[in-house]
């Protein structure tokens, strides 16, 4: 069958009915001719109407349905793939939309019509990358929609199987209404003839430094799939197909967090916990070290036509870990040392252990969870130490140690993807990067539009703005910039290059003996970029925004890691490798702290600062309050069954994104007190193996929204503070003065606002706007056993509520101000802020 047979039969005849045939109509094609008709409608000039729905962000040369070699100039696949194409010209919407599969055979098409042969190309080889077709703000270029690469790839875990939503042309992360949990999100790869070279006026990368001069990088020129249409042999004037042969994909991941946490690796890992003194597990095997060869629960490689898919395995996210010890099945565990410490820092942070980093460079996770005790008997069973009494909890999990303490295993993991052609192209193979990652609660809000966003802001160079202005314990930095960092200096001193590998101890998949990625190969530091071919020309400005398609590709995860949210770094021969294994242990017990200390290092994550309020206390240390950056609504972080929005019936109780309840105030007989999660029994690695964790509305948080939240919390606490000054003396705008954000409501429409708990301070307030409450506290005390909450006494209650600030855009400066600001002290009355 030839490829335009197959694009008819499988393609325009399965989705004519359904509303395409009408689509393309209005642009002039009729995808209903029949095949000895279907080539020249193809290739013939078309009248494309612009105007309709999701055809503004077509280049302006695409011209004909398919164009040689161009997706991003050929209409047939931009309306297929751009998940912005979804109505007729007349509002007519379309019943039912392409599968990657057939989305895989029309890039086929494009391709093939270039008659390409690989004397045309410049130093080729083959590459796997991971890609995507994505509107015009996501490109590399920026002018229209096109196809991004990039040799890195992002999938991640979930307790339920992944779902291809057409319509978004995307995986979706939800599981359905009235479901708890995470989709798995596959990433798609394919393989593709690339040209080495450094960028130049052949290829486009996002966000181009100078420095990307002095970098090897590979672009993708042509796709390969088998068959007589894929290449081309130059034979005096005439081409003569080349007969490609099946194509082989083969991944090989790991997983090997349990055996780092008990070597010493080479005295690099010194803070160490040594192996269990009588149980003798095998810290060679399962759940010690996993691979995808011989652990069907980590991942599946499955193929889509002429490309694949690594698909983590869906099931429960954080699991007990056990192994069979002479005969006997054994909770796998350790005993848990007492407190030390190792180069100037304890062994514990918080109720956590810590494995101290050497310098920069994590050769284990650096956070196990310490907190479930195996007890001996004929039976092992698994204690939650959370519950003790507060005496109990304080000289056993913070103090002395000596107990056997449970494992836990999750499945996130790293690899690499090669392929084999069986015959027609003989080029050497660079392989693709794989990480399946933990859970991103933010899967419509990219990493890259956060950092451009503050480089807008602060009208910085890329690469250059100082995110600790706006987040103190990390930044936004996208793993796909990861070839340069920042150098500390600022403005003055610029951008450096890493010189960043992937893991360099990933096997070849399908070459024994060998590693996937060398520390010779320069194209290896450029694996995490974004790469795409040159703008061909712009775009109509888009009437409306497009919907998002959530990505699997490094744009989207975090390139900060320490430890890090999607990959940490670990130095081999005086270079930084990415890897997975410095990630807590479960990885909820490193989100927990994460999002705790302010989204610490990736930006894109849940800020459940405020849902503790206050840290553990030190000795000898005054009271340190947490400091949020990004406002989660009081519904996102959990609403307690005592909270008063729910006790007046206003809302229901719910359970917060991490499986917990956020903070509230609430009237005793004595006085006003806030209520909070105690940090220190908090146990995020409980809930996600409860089952409890969940998305809570965080998944529909749009970049637009994300950004707007940050902006006008930041905002207030800038133009609040001399009014803050003058009614409270003291200061708000400053991270350690002591004002807890208790309660943070989004509001939709003032006008439609009906709370009696917090109401409406006055009808100027109108359309969307925000609503927070910050308090100044004293000690937090003990009020119930066991301790899980704290409860403290509200000192000082300030209470702004502003409208008319609007959505901020990712790609403008924030210059609009709230249009109405009133602020009360107190339970005193509302003034407004002028």
């Amino acid at each position: 069958m030839t490829l335009l047979s197959q694009l008819k039969a499988d393609v325009l005849d399965v989705l004519a009915p359904r509303g395409w045939a009408e689509l393309f109509l209005d642009h002039g094609l009729d995808i209903t001719v029949s095949l000895d008709k279907l080539n020249g409608e193809l290739t013939k000039p078309l009248s494309i109407n612009r105007g309709v729905r999701g055809f503004e962000e077509f280049s302006l040369a695409g011209i004909r349905a398919i164009e040689s070699g161009s997706p991003g100039r050929s209409l047939l696949y931009h309306a297929l793939a751009f998940p912005g194409c979804n109505v007729t010209g007349a509002g007519r919407r379309i019943e039912k939309f392409p599968s990657l599969q057939q989305l895989d055979i029309v890039e086929n098409v494009v391709y093939s019509v270039a008659h390409a042969s690989l004397s045309n190309f410049r130093d080729p080889v083959l590459a796997i990358f991971a890609y995507q077709y994505r509107e015009r703000s996501r490109t590399t270029h920026r002018k229209h929609a096109d196809m991004v690469f990039s040799r890195t790839g992002i999938s991640r875990v979930g307790d339920h199987e992944a779902f291809y939503n057409g319509e978004w042309r995307s995986y979706e992360p939800n599981p359905g209404k009235g479901r708890t949990g995470f989709r798995v999100l596959p990433a798609r790869y394919g393989l593709f003839v690339a040209e080495r070279r450094v960028r130049g006026e052949e290829g486009t990368v996002l966000r181009p430094t100078m420095l990307d001069a002095e970098l090897t990088f590979l672009f993708p020129v042509h796709k390969v799939f088998e068959g007589k249409e894929c290449l081309y042999r130059n034979n005096d004037d005439s081409a003569v197909p080349l007969e490609i042969g099946p194509i082989l994909f083969k991944e090989e991941h790991i997983n090997e967090k349990l055996a780092r946490i008990h070597d010493r690796q080479g005295g690099e890992n010194d803070a160490y916990i040594r192996p269990h003194p009588t149980v003798r597990f095998d810290r060679n095997s399962y759940p010690f070290r996993r691979s995808s060869k011989t652990d069907p629960s980590l991942v599946s490689l499955t193929t889509l036509g002429s490309t694949c898919q690594i698909v983590p395995s869906a099931g429960p996210i954080v699991e007990n870990a056990r192994q069979t010890v002479t005969g006997r099945d054994e909770i796998v565990r350790f005993q848990v040392p007492k407190v030390r410490k190792v180069r100037g820092r304890p062994n514990r942070y918080w109720s956590t252990f810590e494995i101290t980093a050497n310098g920069n460079s994590r050769a284990a996770p650096e956070y196990v969870n310490i907190r479930h005790e195996v007890a001996s008997g004929k039976k092992a069973q698994i204690v939650d130490l959370n519950l003790l009494p507060s005496k109990d909890f304080r000289e056993k999990v913070l103090e002395k140690g000596g107990y056997d303490a449970a494992h836990f295993i999750d499945h996130t993991c790293d690899g690499a993807i090669s392929a084999t052609v069986a015959s027609g192209v003989d080029l050497p193979v660079h392989c693709a990067y794989s990480l399946v990652s933990a859970l991103d609660y933010f899967p419509l809000v990219d990493q890259v539009e956060v950092e451009e966003w503050l480089e807008i802001q602060q009208a910085a160079p890329t690469g250059l703005a100082n995110v600790g202005l706006t987040f103190p314990q990390g930044g936004p930095q996208p793993m796909s910039d990861g070839r340069f960092e920042w150098d500390g200096n600022g403005g003055s001193g610029g951008i450096g290059l890493t010189y960043q590998l992937p893991n360099c101890a990933l096997n070849h998949p399908q070459r024994p003996g060998r590693k996937a990625f060398g520390l010779e190969d320069p194209c290896s530091f450029t694996t995490t970029a974004i790469v795409g071919a040159p703008a061909t020309a712009p775009c109509l400005p888009p009437a409306q925004t497009s919907p998002r398609s959530v990505t699997w590709l490094p744009d989207s995860a975090s390139d900060v890691f320490a430890p890090g949210w999607d990959v940490s770094q670990h130095q081999r021969d005086g270079r930084n490798m990415m890897v997975s294994y410095g990630l807590g242990s479960p990885f909820p017990e490193d989100a927990k702290l994460c999002a705790a200390l302010n989204s610490f290092w990736p930006a894109v994550a849940p800020d459940s600062s405020r849902t503790y309020g206050v840290s553990p206390p030190r000795a000898n240390a005054a009271q340190r309050v947490l400091f949020t950056s990004l406002p989660l609504t009081d519904s996102e972080l959990g609403y307690h069954p005592d909270h008063p929005r729910v006790q007046a019936g206003e809302v229901e109780t719910c359970l917060g994104w991490d499986g917990d309840f956020g903070p509230f105030i609430h009237t005793e007989t004595d006085g006003n007190y806030a209520f909070a999660s105690n940090p220190l029994r908090a146990d995020q690695t409980s809930a996600t193996f409860a089952g409890r964790a969940n998305f809570a509305g965080l998944d529909r948080v749009s970049t637009e929204e994300f950004i707007t939240r940050i902006y006008a919390l930041s905002w207030l606490r800038e133009n609040c503070e001399d009014w803050c000054r003058r009614r409270f003396d003291r200061v708000l705008n400053h991270r350690r003065a002591g004002w807890w954000l208790v309660t943070y409501e989004r509001i939709e429409n003032w006008e439609a606002w009906a709370s009696s708990v917090l109401p409406r301070a006055d009808k100027s307030l109108t359309s969307e706007g925000h609503l927070f409450v910050f308090v100044q506290t004293g000690d937090g005390n003990e009020f119930e056993a066991p301790p899980t909450r704290l409860r403290y006494e509200v000192k000082a209650r300030l209470e702004i509520q502003i409208s008319g600030l609007g959505l901020c855009k990712p790609s403008q400066a924030p210059d609009q101000i709230p249009k109405f600001v009133f602020l009360k002290k107190d339970s005193g009355i509302f003034e407004e802020l002028k």
